[in-house]
């Protein structure tokens, strides 16, 4: 994987058997970006494109426009069938680019008269204080800020589990960057990683 953070320099994560296959040993100079890229292309190893990694600045989300008539509750697994449904209406790429699932850390809902129109799980993520977060609107209710209600409940969900929230999405996804953008989160870099072979 190789993370090229807003401010710093990037750095790459190889396995053993990629680094072998590379010719890269653990003592050997920094290389160039350029250099390892061409290196994995050679070696038949893909990166997927970048992910951006937003984070909460230290003086926290601005606070909630007024007005918003919407519920959002945490999920539980009495849920599943409610969850179920809402997931049969989206489509397969975009619940794959989300990963939203019922059986995460957290799991909530985001209800506008009791019609469950936007979905949003959180779980820690990569052995450290930080926990990730994926968000799902109904295509008929984007713009309504659903998404924004539910990542305010993940964020505090996480910061009262002593995590800090991360959000990610593609870099080219127009409206989870708008919706980052939105909530005043802090963009940490770039992230790549394999295609899982």
């Amino acid at each position: 994987m190789i993370m090229m953070p807003a401010n710093g320099s990037t750095r790459a994560a190889i396995s053993p058997n990629t680094a072998s296959t590379l010719g890269v040993a653990s003592d050997i100079p920094p290389v160039s970006l350029q250099w390892l890229r061409e290196a994995l292309h050679t070696a038949g190893v893909e990166l997927h494109a970048p992910d951006v990694i937003y984070h909460v600045a230290a003086t926290g989300l601005p606070p909630a426009r007024s007005g918003n008539a919407v519920e959002v509750r945490q999920l539980a697994s009495d849920d599943a069938s409610l969850f179920d449904e809402f997931m049969s209406q989206i489509s397969v790429d975009d619940r794959e680019d989300a990963s939203v699932e019922l059986g995460h850390w957290a799991t909530f809902g985001a209800f506008v008269e009791s019609e469950l129109l936007a979905v949003a799980s959180i779980y820690p993520w990569g052995g450290a204080a930080i926990a990730d977060m994926g968000v799902l609107t109904m295509p008929r209710a984007r713009g309504m800020g659903l998404a924004s209600s539910l990542v305010r409940a993940m964020v505090d969900h996480a910061e009262g589990g002593g995590y800090e929230a991360q959000y990610r999405c593609q870099f080219d996804n127009v409206a989870s960057t708008a919706l980052a953008q939105s909530l005043g989160l802090t963009p940490y870099g770039k992230w790549e990683v394999a295609f899982a072979p």
